[in-house]
């Protein structure tokens, strides 16, 4: 992946993570933070959740609410759906308003439209071009952070991170810093919000 953006980081993810106290519904955390988006089914009989579009496999199924927001922690699987170490949730997921983030591959890239989808979900990069050109190549690891004005719709993009080399205001392995923003390595800081390899701050927990 390729990735030439500038891009202004003041209100990236600290908000998008809902870090002012996810509250946790399942036990043990993990090591990644996948995805942060509204409940949009569940499914008690297979211990399955629908979670911004991803199929995501836990036991505490039953303890999510179809409107809510969830944040999942967890490991991507071969066919794409999420095996959840820890589920959290901050309560009603407003679309448009709610940010969200997908940590996931690009499966379709189409640049002349600003657009690409990232494990099924139409993500619009335009929101960030007019801070310069952005190119994903399809197979490349993303992670995107914005909102989703409707329900299942295509995502707003506010920040984006992901692997090459960048240059004002996107730091380390293609990631983006600032206040409330993504850095490091996949994960998010900022003023309230996720920060280091899985590790967390003010109610969102992951290992460190």
């Amino acid at each position: 992946m390729t990735t030439c953006v500038r891009i202004a980081v003041a209100a990236l993810v600290g908000a998008a993570a809902a870090s002012a106290g996810l509250a946790a519904v399942g036990g043990s955390t993990a090591t990644q933070l996948l995805v942060v988006g509204p409940v949009e089914a569940v499914n008690t009989a297979d211990a399955t959740a629908t979670i911004l579009g991803q199929r995501v496999h836990t036991a505490l199924a039953g303890q999510l609410t179809v409107g809510n927001e969830a944040a999942v922690f967890g490991t991507r699987l071969a066919d794409g759906t999420i095996a959840a170490s820890s589920l959290q949730s901050p309560g009603l997921y407003v679309p448009g308003a709610s940010p969200i983030y997908l940590s996931g591959t690009v499966q379709k890239a189409e640049p002349s439209l600003g657009r690409v989808v990232v494990n099924g979900v139409t993500v619009d990069l335009t929101t960030i071009m007019s801070y310069g050109p952005v190119s994903l190549d399809v197979g490349s690891k993303v992670a995107v952070s914005g909102t989703q004005p409707v329900s299942g719709g295509r995502v707003l993009v506010s920040g984006l991170s992901g692997s090459g080399a960048t240059t004002n205001a996107i730091t380390g392995s293609g990631a983006i810093t600032g206040s409330g923003a993504i850095t490091g390595s996949g994960a998010i800081t900022g003023s309230g919000a996720i920060t280091g390899s899985g590790t967390t701050v003010n109610g969102i927990s992951g290992s460190s």
